[in-house]
């Protein structure tokens, strides 16, 4: 950007008027007296800079944009997820390798492992995005990284059931940072329609750590003559990866693309131009009361909430308890280790796919989803009621649930797409994720060793929670379709430049999508 156009936006005196439609745009003025400061919101400086210069972002400044974005943020983002998914299901690995009897507790005991993580993440939720909010970025993911990374190489260090739990729940405290920052962070960085396929992208490292925790496993299960007990080592080497980890975080994460130094200043007003466009701002740094009762009084809070508790009652058996699972059909040990390990593969293909189909073509998010939890359902069907004798088949619908990942993670990517006011955004994340932490509480739970090794109530459960998530999901796509629909019918259609610009001025001044008309939801 030129010194010429910087300086005619410092000498610019518009108003900024809305217009008719900007009614709603004045009155949500007073909820805040600084909601036009460039402290509290990230990105205006630049955003004011495009504005006045009339800058359109072309296809081929968006391509450079997002390369580099993709560069230097992205596997950032992939490495956060994979190393909090693999330490906390390193369980599942620590019990293949007895873990349970070293610590000498109960089938029961040891699945309260899994759920205290979950209470320590519900319990962190929220405060863990507020220090996102009003912090550096990189170094507010560097320093919970590193203390995780921490608990994780302690573990070995627990000889009891208390200390485990004691462990577990501050696991869960710290790592709750990291899925819901990254739907934010997602939002930050991404133009809106490249939020799908790089939100499914970071969240398929789910599957990627599988894979890499199966064959660590693996590894360590081939020890000739090891100096601790063998589920130890899991642990230490994990937590090992992510202190290291942390390390990185802290010298190369910025806070957004405003203090990105990959970017040069030209760079900088177009990556926040790209971001603007979905008319929801970058991130705002202010506390705001009235957008939690936006948050609570939104439909879409509650939807999103139900369906997160029906979709991680299945994801906490599956996650904890997979390789049991897998054991249980008359497979090895080492066996269930590399057969878990293909079921990872199963996952990262579906969220690719999807989060593709999401990208290249418009309004499928709501369609992907119900495709996805579609195929959990039979799946969950077949495993319920095939018989024992068919374990190859029932090994196959297993794998086939891995599609649980594609609604909860397009559900995020709902969130990201379509809230505005970042304290409304942020929170309906911790609602979201209140529900995340309820399910993988109650799930494992449903895992009763007297069943074992069908574990008939797990898989039911896992089956009547994919159909609550799938009348959930559609539920959502028909109100935020009925909204479109009422909102062009009483104030017309965003058709013209002059209303998307207004429309990105009003998400840039932190306007939820309900104070500001401009606004459609993506479907």
């Amino acid at each position: 950007m030129s010194r010429q156009d910087r300086a005619s936006l410092e000498k610019a005196s518009e108003a900024g008027s809305y217009g008719d439609k900007g009614a709603g745009l004045e009155k949500a003025d007073v909820h805040d007296g600084d909601s036009g400061s460039e402290e509290v919101n990230v990105g205006l400086h630049e955003f004011d800079i495009a504005k006045q210069t009339g800058l359109r972002v072309t296809r081929e400044e968006n391509r450079r944009i997002a390369r580099k974005i993709d560069l230097w943020i992205l596997p950032m983002l992939c490495m956060a997820q994979g190393m909090s998914y693999l330490d906390k299901t390193a369980l599942n690995y620590g019990n293949l390798y007895g873990m349970k009897a070293a610590l000498h507790v109960t089938g029961d005991q040891f699945s309260w492992f899994a759920s205290i993580f979950y209470l320590g993440y519900l319990i962190g939720n929220y405060p863990d995005s507020w220090l996102l909010q009003h912090f550096p970025t990189g170094k507010v993911l560097a320093v919970t990284t590193l203390i995780w990374g921490t608990i994780v190489i302690t573990t070995p260090a627990c000889t009891n059931f208390a200390g485990t739990m004691a462990n577990r729940f501050f696991l869960g405290l710290l790592e709750a940072i990291v899925t819901p920052g990254l739907t934010v962070l997602t939002s930050i960085w991404y133009a809106q329609s490249e939020v799908p396929f790089r939100s499914l992208i970071w969240y398929s490292f789910n599957g990627w750590a599988g894979i890499f925790g199966g064959f660590v496993a693996y590894g360590i299960g081939h020890l000739d003559h090891p100096h601790i007990a063998l589920w130890k080592y899991i642990f230490l080497i994990l937590g090992a990866i992510s202190v290291i980890f942390a390390v990185i975080l802290w010298f190369f994460f910025p806070d957004s693309p405003v203090d990105a130094r990959f970017l040069t200043a030209e760079e900088k007003v177009i990556a926040v131009k790209r971001v603007a466009e979905a008319k929801l701002g970058v991130k705002n740094k202010q506390f705001k009361w009235y957008q939690i009762r936006h948050a609570l009084v939104d439909p879409k809070t509650w939807l999103l909430f139900v369906a997160s508790i029906a979709a991680q009652i299945p994801n906490g058996i599956v996650s904890n308890f997979s390789t049991i699972v897998i054991k249980g059909m008359g497979f090895t040990t080492l066996q269930s280790t590399l057969l878990d390990a293909a079921s990872s593969g199963v996952q990262i293909s579906s969220l690719l796919l999807a989060g593709w189909i999401c990208m290249r073509f418009k309004n499928m998010r709501v369609i992907t989803m119900a495709a996805g939890n579609i195929t959990c359902i039979i799946a969950a069907a077949c495993l319920t009621y095939l018989p024992s004798d068919q374990k190859w088949n029932r090994l196959v619908a297993f794998w086939f649930t891995q599609f649980q990942s594609v609604g909860f993670s397009l559900s995020l990517v709902m969130v990201s797409n379509n809230i505005g006011g970042f304290t409304k955004k942020t929170f309906t994340i911790a609602v979201t994720f209140i529900g995340y932490c309820v399910g993988n509480v109650i799930g494992p739970h449903f895992l009763i060793d007297s069943e074992a090794p069908r574990y008939t109530t797990g898989t039911t459960a896992m089956f009547i929670g994919y159909v609550i998530k799938t009348v959930a999901h559609l539920a959502l796509g028909l109100y935020m379709l009925w909204s479109n629909i009422k909102r062009d019918r009483e104030q017309g259609k965003v058709t013209s430049y002059e209303d998307q610009l207004k429309g990105e001025e009003a998400g840039m001044h932190d306007l939820t999508e309900f104070e500001n008309p401009y606004h459609r939801y993506v479907l």
